[in-house]
């Protein structure tokens, strides 16, 4: 997934994604976030791990159409549990708490970008949500209790 660079807006729109539905984590990155939970909260491995776990659910997922049989599914995702009308990682200034770690579902797409350079990373990122330790921990996560897909 390194492929794809990271996006820099920080406007109004695309900030209000933390408020409606935060990105989803690819895999691997849950361990990323472990490590920096580590450093920069100063915790063991397992405390990090239940600090993140506290941190995460399990959501729907993404909306796929396989094009050669036209059916339409849900990949099931791991996502920031939303708190208070908003991303739990969002500060009081509306600021991300975990920039530097931040999920891929965030840190690669913005509101303004062509379904050109959007639609690889959605395919990558529904990828990703298929391997299966993603999806393992996925079922150890409860489920989210917000979620506002938008339709296909």
């Amino acid at each position: 997934m390194n492929e794809f660079t990271r996006t820099v807006c920080a406007c109004d729109r695309c900030r209000a994604c933390c408020k409606r539905q935060p990105g989803a984590f690819a895999h691997g990155e849950i361990e990323r976030l472990i490590e920096w939970a580590m450093k920069t909260q100063e915790l063991s491995r397992e405390d990090a791990f239940q600090w993140v776990k506290a941190q995460i659910w399990a959501s729907p997922g993404a909306l796929v159409k396989d094009l050669a049989t036209q059916r339409t599914y849900r990949i099931g995702s791991i996502t920031p549990r939303f708190r208070r009308g908003r991303c739990t990682f969002l500060d009081a200034n509306e600021r991300c708490t975990i920039h530097a770690v931040a999920p891929f579902g965030c840190a690669m797409f913005d509101t303004h970008m062509d379904h050109a350079t959007a639609h690889p990373r959605s395919i990558a990122l529904a990828e990703s949500h298929q391997h299966p330790d993603y999806q393992r921990l996925r079922n150890e996560l409860p489920m989210a209790s917000h979620y506002k897909p938008n339709s296909y």
